[in-house]
């Protein structure tokens, strides 16, 4: 940068926050036009008082359910008042906690702070966030506030400068300023967080059509990617969505923005996850997710299930959720709710939508149903402590999730919700239905965000109002015992059954394509990597008992090179042969063959109809708009 390049910008800087400093209690520019190296470099101007004060890097992230706030990305900061360096220490209990004692005559600090970015890992957004064509900037990673004050009373300016030539996208709304950065409009600290900024180099912008209630409220797709043949959508593509929007909007009766973004970015280099905001959402998949076809009903699944959180989580919270400093740690209980519920609508409207078929939902809730029929970690361990431990499962390894559960409150609150559909049908003769308590519980005037939190009794009063009845008890039964017979209850409940056959299931199909696995926990016993590696087997199933675990690696099935074709071939050998399936398997430097005793041929889960009981699984999958 040239030195008259240089003072301007500083000059635009400086200028910046001396108007802001005035005007809002905290302003914030952060340049990311060294984004590519995943260096950037944040100003902070934040209004004080003289005395003792603890500023805090936000820690529990709304959505993230746990401490995730990505501490170890600060590699620089310089605090100072009235262009003095202030000395702070950082508490002994509280790694995220800085202290720091305000001069006397000093009304605001100047902080600059300097982030490097994840290159690898996993953790919402602790994990890669950028790569040399996009990056996704989530503002929580880039802030110090006080302690103790509610973020939503903190009003903040901000701006961000992205590289050259790039677009941005944000659920507020951005006018251009001085040194090609954008500033966003007035909005509290909370609101800012909630609001995460999307640039790239590649980038498309989907418009949908408005639709009842509140036509006049904009959706869109804001999409980036790192090459543009990954922008390439079909025709269908807008009008799916739209559909989706409309099936939205038939189910809560309101919408709770001012207008709703899904932010889109297709990359091989972020962490893919969704993480959901009250007027966008931002999704992350990889580069080809929608130019391939059959990827892209996976982004289905995705985009619902973060777009039903705008009322699910956003405006309608757990108080136990509630942290208003990004310090108070959170109480998961309720993420049967926050995160069950929201899984269920997540695939469920998609598919009224006409974007997923009633065969593509009930492939991916067989598969679901499948783990669930053939792991043993339900055996011990109840689905409602698995809410609960939500921080901790967060980080788990994938090694011995079918022995110790993962974040069931999402796949396995999915019967839970199924089954209260049934029930609601039945108390009522079939006058009301699940879509009856969502109209009731998230009842609100469209506009604005706002948050409306909720305890446990309250989704128990909400049902006995549509269906007198002991609802703490009918759904504490799926959340308190341990097994799963509350969970196929449900199923059956439903009009359908699990069963298996040699018949490849269409979401297992879709699932190792993407992921790049090799699913057969539900034959001879374990899933393996796209290097062979043994990501975790299922006890008391045949691999098991033979000697496998996770960690190891499948180099040989009966003599031949380990391939997923060769496993197949030697499942059907067996079936019909009846002899062993010698594994060849590597555990670190050594080798050992097992002998696997699996004789019941290839078997995929999938659903089927029983006769006589009534579909309420394909009443719930129906349009309502169309």
């Amino acid at each position: 940068m040239s030195i008259k390049r240089l003072c301007a910008a500083l000059l635009a800087s400086v200028t910046l926050c001396a108007v802001c400093a005035q005007a809002a209690d905290l302003t914030v520019r952060l340049d990311a036009r060294e984004i590519a190296r995943k260096h950037v470099h944040t100003d902070i101007t934040l209004n004080v008082k003289p005395g003792a004060l603890t500023l805090v890097f936000p820690k529990w992230i709304p959505g993230e359910h746990a401490p995730t706030g990505p501490l170890d990305t600060m590699i620089g900061l310089d605090i100072r008042a009235n262009g003095a360096r202030v000395d702070w220490t950082r508490d002994p209990y509280d790694m995220y906690a800085l202290r720091l004692t305000v001069p006397r005559g000093v009304d605001h600090l100047d902080i600059a702070l300097d982030s490097g970015l994840a290159t690898s890992g996993d953790g919402f957004t602790a994990a890669p966030t950028s790569s040399e064509q996009l990056a996704i900037l989530p503002w929580n990673d880039f802030l110090l506030i006080p302690k103790g004050r509610d973020a939503d009373t903190i009003s903040t300016i901000s701006v961000v400068v992205p590289p050259g030539g790039w677009s941005i996208a944000s659920a507020l709304e951005a006018k251009p300023v001085a040194d090609g950065g954008y500033e966003f409009e007035g909005a509290s600290v909370a609101r800012l967080i909630d609001s995460p900024v999307q640039i790239g180099r590649y980038a498309r912008r989907i418009d949908l059509k408005g639709s009842e209630p509140r036509p006049d409220i904009k959706h869109s797709i804001s999409i980036m990617a790192d090459n543009a043949a990954a922008l390439v959508v079909p025709d269908d593509f807008a009008q799916g969505y739209s559909n989706l929007v409309a099936e939205n909007g038939a189910l809560f009766g309101s919408r709770l923005y001012r207008h709703y973004t899904w932010l889109l970015s297709l990359s091989d280099h972020v962490a893919h996850f969704g993480l959901e905001h009250h007027e966008s959402s931002d999704n992350r998949r990889e580069e080809n997710a929608l130019s391939a076809p059959d990827l892209r009903k996976g982004v289905a699944g995705l985009l619902g299930h973060e777009y039903v959180h705008s009322w699910n989580g956003k405006y309608r919270r757990p108080q136990g959720l509630l942290s208003p400093d990004y310090q108070k740690p959170m109480d998961g209980s309720l993420l049967w709710v926050y995160e069950g519920l929201t899984e269920f609508w997540g695939d469920v409207l998609p598919t009224r939508a006409g974007i997923m078929t009633p065969q593509d939902y009930r492939e991916y809730v067989a598969t679901v149903a499948g783990d669930y029929d053939v792991s043993t970690g339900s055996r011990w361990r109840p689905l409602a402590d698995t809410a609960v431990d939500a921080q901790k499962l967060y980080d788990a390894p994938d090694a011995w999730t079918s022995s110790r559960r993962g974040t069931d409150f999402y796949e396995a609150s999915v019967f839970l919700w199924l089954d209260v559909d049934s029930e609601l049908r039945a108390r009522s003769q079939g006058k009301a239905s699940l879509d009856d308590f969502m109209k009731r519980f998230y009842a609100g005037p469209s506009g604005a965000p706002q948050l409306k939190s909720y305890v446990e009794e309250d989704i128990y009063g909400t049902l006995n109002a549509i269906a007198p009845g002991n609802w703490r008890a009918f759904v504490r039964r799926h959340l308190d015992p341990t097994g799963t017979s509350a969970m196929f209850a449900a199923l059956e409940r439903s009009g359908w059954k699990l069963s298996y056959s040699a018949d490849k299931n269409s979401w297992v199909e879709h699932w190792q394509k993407r992921k790049k696995t090799t699913e057969r926990q539900w034959s001879i016993g374990f899933r393996l990597d796209q290097d062979a590696k043994i990501i975790d087997v299922i006890e008391e199933r045949a691999a098991a008992r033979a000697g496998a675990g996770p960690g190891m690696t499948v180099v040989a099935i009966n003599g031949h090179k380990f391939s997923a074709e060769v496993l197949d071939a030697a499942i059907a050998e067996a079936q019909a042969t009846h002899q062993p399936i010698e594994v060849l398997v590597s555990n670190n430097d050594f080798y050992r063959t097992l002998s696997v005793r699996y004789f019941d041929g290839p078997r995929y889960p999938h659903f089927t109809r029983i006769e006589g009981r009534a579909d309420t699984m394909s009443a719930m999958l129906g349009s309502r708009v169309r």
